[in-house]
């Protein structure tokens, strides 16, 4: 009879060790691989060391968070049989204005109020901001190409609502000029307006397009032809969002793309980022970075100032330059992320900000100023402060941990559209600001933080703004 060693044992044992773990390491690698968002920081798969800059960046304009878009969604709000087209009659955005966050707010009200009514538009414009003085917003209308890939919105809808007319705006179109009476929209936010309940004139959308019917048939001034209506804007009190299909939400709010050039130069800026702090989970074809870097908005800029956001008390701890530099750092440090991507349009208290992060943290701040040089520097600075602002919009969505003040529809914008495309804790959303809200953060879902209170605006936007 032979006899077993202690080697033979040994043997056995590592042969069983290797059979039991070489196919699990298998599955684990073949899952990573297939799985971007969980591929180690220590096995570089596609990102800015395995492509070039040229590839990077057309893949990271390809793959933007929110792609694909499925126009037939959109088109569920555009083919309900109750609606009545009417292409004669044309709506006019009279007077959107703000930064990214309220332009995009007031152009979907008004485009929710346009699709309901069966209204043509002209393509929406909104007023300028003065480069002297940035809490001036009256300076002048500005052109929808402003922000805004007018191909991308005018194929979208041409798609979706082929019976929406869509002109262009111009001193020279066959419209009539306006009516002489401007059109002012009732909320349809019966959520915000719960009083209205069984009364005549309830906050519905239903409500609000036989408002729109009864004032234009008093108009005396209305053509039997065309018939150009200016709309005041609205902000968030169109049609709630959360009450509308998944697909629906996200597909009408990606009809509003960012114009080409600033989504390059955020493309730049990512690249630049992942190869100067070795950020090896950047990968251009991803919506969402983990485990990279914490995106944060610093809003201290003289309009913020001078609209006392900065010393309110609604705002609580929150609302100056210490309350959201303290605020961003715990939030890196929480998260482990030694890297801090900051939007602020106030260069003197960004560098404010690294130094203090780096002398109290080790904690590394940079900005798209910092990482741009020679051309494409040039191309920054070319743009006027809000299309600058607009860059860091786009770096800002796919950051690791998002951090915001609640006084900003900035940030605020970016936290909702970030919540509806990467799937972390979506009940948030479904529950009412009261509900979920602490003392001193407005909105927290995991991916995430908006710090600070303002409830108006809390109350609008969560079911009110598009992702």
């Amino acid at each position: 009879m032979a006899v077993t060693t202690s080697t033979d044992h040994r043997v056995r044992f590592i042969a069983g060790v290797l059979l039991t773990t070489i196919p699990l390491w298998l599955l684990a690698w073949h899952f990573r691989v297939h799985n971007p968002l969980f591929v180690s920081r220590h096995i570089p798969i596609h990102n800015a060391w395995t492509v070039d800059r040229e590839t990077f960046i057309q893949e990271w304009m390809e793959n933007q968070i929110g792609n694909p878009p499925n126009r037939s969604a959109i088109s569920y709000l555009c083919r309900k049989p109750e609606i009545k087209w009417r292409p004669s009659v044309v709506m006019d955005l009279d007077d959107a204005n703000g930064g990214i966050g309220n332009v995009r707010g007031n152009i979907f009200d008004f485009l929710g109020l346009a699709i309901l009514t069966g209204s043509s538009i002209m393509l929406p414009s909104f007023q300028s901001r003065s480069a002297e003085d940035l809490s001036s917003l009256w300076n002048g209308k500005i052109p929808f190409t402003t922000f805004f890939d007018t191909e991308h919105f005018v194929a979208t809808f041409a798609a979706a609502c082929p019976k929406m007319e869509i002109y262009m705006p111009s001193t020279n179109h066959s419209l009539l000029p306006p009516l002489t009476n401007r059109y002012g929209m009732p909320s349809m936010r019966q959520d915000l307006w719960p009083e209205t309940v069984g009364t005549e004139t309830p906050n519905t959308p239903e409500a609000a397009v036989k408002n729109f019917d009864s004032w234009l048939s008093a108009q005396p001034d209305k053509s039997t032809e065309t018939t150009l209506v200016s709309v005041g804007r609205t902000l968030w009190e169109g049609l709630d969002t959360r009450a509308l299909p998944t697909a629906v939400r996200r597909d009408f709010g990606n009809s509003l793309r960012l114009i080409p050039e600033v989504r390059r130069l955020a493309a730049i800026v990512t690249y630049n980022l992942a190869l100067k702090y070795h950020l090896h989970t950047i990968d251009p074809r991803l919506p969402y970075y983990p485990s990279s870097f914490l995106g944060a908005h610093l809003r201290t800029e003289n309009d913020a100032k001078a609209a006392g956001w900065l010393d309110n008390e609604a705002a609580a701890a929150h609302a100056n330059y210490t309350g959201q530099t303290d605020a961003y750092l715990s939030q890196a440090l929480e998260h482990n992320l030694p890297i801090i991507y900051v939007a602020s349009g106030n260069a003197t208290e960004t560098s404010r900000f690294a130094e203090k992060a780096w002398s109290l943290h080790s904690i590394n701040v940079t900005s798209k100023a910092s990482l741009l040089t020679g051309p494409d520097l040039a191309a920054l600075e070319a743009l006027t402060w809000d299309q600058q602002g607009l860059v860091d919009y786009e770096v800002l969505r796919r950051c690791s941990s998002l951090a915001g003040f609640a006084r900003s529809s900035f940030a605020f914008n970016i936290a909702i559209t970030r919540h509806e495309f990467v799937d972390v804790n979506r009940e948030v959303l479904r529950l009412r600001p009261e509900d979920v809200r602490r003392e001193d953060v407005a909105f927290e879902d995991g991916l995430s933080k908006i710090w600070g209170r303002f409830e108006w605006q809390e109350e609008r936007m969560l079911r009110g703004a598009w992702p």
